[in-house]
């Protein structure tokens, strides 16, 4: 804990456990049903019994920003903007994740307002 601020993501599992989840070190979260997958660079991800909508609380804007139904994405773990249809885009992440989330039309304005492009 710096300047009063905590750093760390409580996210619930299935079996009780509490995982304390450096914020920085998360890509983006997905929601999975009632569950949440939260990816960070290890390889499994960490899976929380909360949904999307309780962990996005507690997470920082405009760095965490929600850009489809189904995902949250740390911006600052975004490498590229990259075209998928006509006006269709996706959120393409740094290694070791390299993953592509779809930003939903109606988001992708405000995405690039924040971004800068």
């Amino acid at each position: 804990m710096m300047d009063g601020i905590v750093k760390r993501l409580p996210v619930k599992g299935k079996d009780g456990s509490i995982d304390l989840i450096e914020i920085e070190g998360i890509f983006y979260l997905e929601a999975k049903g009632h569950d949440t997958l939260i990816r960070t660079r290890r390889k499994k991800p960490y899976l929380s019994v909360q949904r999307i909508q309780e962990l996005a609380r507690k997470l920082p804007a405009p760095a965490f920003v929600r850009c489809h139904r189904e995902y949250i994405v740390n911006l600052n773990r975004v490498r590229s903007l990259t075209p998928r249809k006509s006006k269709d885009f996706d959120l393409r992440l740094d290694p070791p994740v390299n993953r592509r989330i779809p930003i939903a039309r109606g988001r992708l304005k405000n995405i690039r307002s924040i971004l800068g492009v």
